[in-house]
């Protein structure tokens, strides 16, 4: 049964435009490259220029081609957080934590270099894997989700959303880092 169901909006015009950038740098320095005769270090250029190329797919292949849907489901009496991603047509629950497990939350504003620093830190020292299922490559908040499960140790980021932050605070105490 779901309790709760969520799905977070993105800034495709925003992803559009750095894609849309990234690929007429990569065009500008592969027709430099190109058309410039004695160029020092052609070589660079061509290395920025696939640089370019890679990040402007993988920004479209992550961020723009694909959604996620974040539910939190009652099964057999146990709560879960279920992750769905959607790609075109195709639909997979990539994530599946149970609200029971979870040891802590941390709630982590855009541009507070310090509480993002300390999450990172967190996942390295205890040798976490990191999951992030984050909507927008531009996240206003983002929640980590520290767990355990099948005796694996995890942090899962997921977008912010005040109902999901209500309902992770009635299962454990959330470790807020807005400067509000």
């Amino acid at each position: 049964m779901k309790i709760y169901e969520y799905t977070p909006q993105k800034n495709t015009k925003k992803l559009a435009r750095v894609t849309g950038a990234l690929l007429g740098s990569a065009a500008i320095l592969v027709l430099m490259y190109m058309f410039i005769p004695r160029i020092s270090a052609p070589w660079l250029f061509q290395l920025l220029a696939v640089g370019m190329l890679m990040l402007a797919v993988f920004i479209t292949s992550r961020y723009i081609m694909k959604s996620y849907v974040y539910a939190i489901v009652e099964e057999e009496e146990e709560k879960l957080l279920t992750v769905t991603e959607i790609q075109g047509r195709h639909t997979i629950t990539v994530c599946r934590l149970s609200l029971a497990g979870l040891q802590t939350a941390v709630i982590v504003p855009k541009g507070d270099a310090i509480a993002e620093a300390a999450v990172k830190q967190r996942i390295r020292s205890e040798k976490r894997k990191s999951y992030n299922y984050c909507a927008d490559l531009f996240e206003e908040k983002f929640i980590c989700l520290f767990s355990e499960e099948s005796g694996e140790r995890i942090a899962v980021k997921v977008t912010w959303d005040e109902e999901l932050e209500k309902i992770i605070e009635k299962e454990l105490p959330v470790e807020n880092n807005d400067e509000e």
